[in-house]
């Protein structure tokens, strides 16, 4: 996406003190720490390989909400980004390298490549940026790279009692100018800046990469907006919604990998919580999770497969950029780009490309829009059928939920309820009829994520499901059970302990802030 001009306006470091208003849709939750002293400042004494001096960085306890100082020291540095390790978390310099060179040589380029907008970006007439990380650091530090901070995220995991852990995060308050004396702003390191775990998560490996380049699609997401709320241009003037920034982030991880982690497509198939056949997905981020402690997990695997599905129908990963580069916010970021890259399918209405994400899970053909294009492994997706004898379910936007059909007569459309019949045996989908041995889909299309429940119908009859996997050596292996830890972000965390929403933020306020530019 080109940006014709770069932008008109621009940020400095004066202004940067606006931005919680903005960001508080990612992280509301501020309290009181013990500590008054300022973050971001060095300690005495050198410690470091490079001869840096300990700095202090303030981290959040995903526990109890307040933040708190991490003494760490400067281990490994590359072109790119600098290392920083918490001090006593046994993390040697040979590992924070290893992450360095993860960064340069892998997760850096995949990331700029799929995800960078790239074009001068101007401030006052003059060039400040010509691409979305050098954006970062000019409105962070402006040091040239990327702070990576490897800590033990507080995040109450203890084996054997919580099997859930935040693997790193992303905190858009480190833009922001630090004013000790302000609730909201003390907190602030004052750089562009991503925390990786060092327990459970293991820095260096490949599941603690595929975290790094999870967030950095994240901090890359958010100073797209920003471009466009700060700087008064730009592609769009909103944050996303959470689902489409955890679908790119997603994506992020499979841009890295190059392969589908199990964690994701194989938990669709278990359906541990028993929420996905009711039709628990991503689309009302976090909304089941009173029913089941695992249901936000529900929405990480549903996310992950409907942004994949959407890759392999449009035939490339250009598909992300252009979605990160919407001018769109919500929804419609989805629907305009699926609508360009698979033209004549309809596709500029959510519920029909909804319709066609869920009937490929039940489907699952080898080719066409109903299946995951006999990828190797999402072959293996297999949707289940809501429980026995279940005839009306409540759904919430965006949720589906599979009946088997036999002489069974499809109930009309309400204003958010709809249906359609779906046949495996010879892939199709009908929007007036079911199939004799076929399923009925039902799903509801409203795009209000301030949502209400809708009851919708169902035949009451369900199919016996056996998980096998095709291994490709002829023989179909039986699938093995997803085990923990289980990664969650860390405003999942926060929310499941009730400290979402603490205080709020409004974009008008930051609008009247903007106002105000030195």
């Amino acid at each position: 996406m080109q940006i014709a001009g770069g932008f008109s306006k621009g940020v400095s470091m004066k202004i940067i003190k606006y931005f919680p208003l903005f960001f508080g849709v990612f992280f509301l939750f501020f309290f009181s720490c013990e500590s008054s002293t300022e973050g971001g400042h060095h300690s005495s004494g050198p410690s470091s390989p490079f001869g840096v001096p300990p700095r202090t960085f303030w981290a959040q306890n995903m526990e109890t909400g307040r933040f708190y100082q991490v003494e760490a020291e400067l281990l490994a540095q590359s072109r790119n980004c600098n290392i920083w390790v918490e001090k006593g978390s046994g993390v040697e310099i040979a590992t924070a390298d290893s992450v360095a060179k993860a960064y340069e040589n892998d997760i850096f380029p995949k990331m700029m490549n799929t995800f960078a907008i790239k074009e001068s970006i101007h401030y006052q007439g003059e060039v400040v940026a010509r691409d979305t990380i050098q954006f970062a650091d000019w409105l962070g530090d402006r040091d040239g790279k990327l702070c990576i901070l490897l800590l033990d995220i507080k995040d109450d995991y203890r084996q054997g009692r919580n099997d859930s852990y935040v693997a790193g995060y992303f905190w858009p308050g480190n833009f922001i100018e630090n004013v000790p004396y302000d609730s909201l702003y003390r907190y602030s390191n004052e750089c562009d800046m991503i925390y990786i775990d060092t327990f459970p998560g293991k820095p260096g490996s490949t599941a603690s990469n595929a975290t790094l380049a999870h967030e950095m699609q994240h901090l890359m997401n958010f100073v797209t907006s920003a471009m466009g709320i700060v700087a008064d241009s730009g592609p769009r003037e909103n944050l996303m919604d959470t689902w489409i920034d955890e679908g790119l982030s997603s994506a992020a991880e499979w841009l890295y990998l190059g392969s589908h982690l199990e964690n994701r497509w194989m938990w669709y198939n278990e359906d541990r919580s028993g929420l996905i056949q009711k039709g628990n997905n991503f689309f009302v981020w976090g909304n089941r999770e009173n029913e089941n402690q695992y249901a936000i997990l529900d929405d990480y695997a549903t996310v992950y497969l409907f942004f994949q599905w959407l890759r392999l129908q449009a035939g490339n990963s250009g598909i992300y950029h252009d979605i990160i580069t919407s001018h769109e916010h919500n929804y419609r970021a989805i629907t305009n780009v699926a609508n360009k890259a698979m033209s004549g399918m309809g596709y500029d209405n959510w519920g029909a490309l909804l319709k066609a994400w869920l009937a490929a899970n039940y489907i699952n053909a080898p080719n066409g829009p109903y299946g995951y294009q006999n990828d190797s492994t999402l072959k293996n997706i297999q949707g289940k059928t809501v429980p026995e004898g279940i005839k009306s379910l409540p759904l919430a936007p965006g949720e589906g939920v599979y009946s088997i059909t036999n002489n069974f007569t499809m109930p009309g459309n309400t204003q958010y309820i709809h249906y359609a019949g779906l046949n495996k045996a010879s892939p199709a989908l009908s929007d007036t009829a079911t199939y004799a041995g076929g399923a009925l889909l039902t799903y509801n299309v409203n795009t209000d994520t301030l949502w209400q429940l809708v009851n919708g119908t169902t035949t009451g009859v369900a199919s016996n499901f056996v998980t096998n996997i095709d291994t490709g050596s002829g023989r179909a292996a039986k699938e093995t059970r997803v085990s923990g830890p289980f990664v969650i972000g860390a405003a999942d965390m926060l929310r499941r302990k009730g400290l979402a929403g603490k205080p709020g933020f409004n974009l008008a306020r930051f609008n009247r802030g903007i106002n105000s530019f030195e």
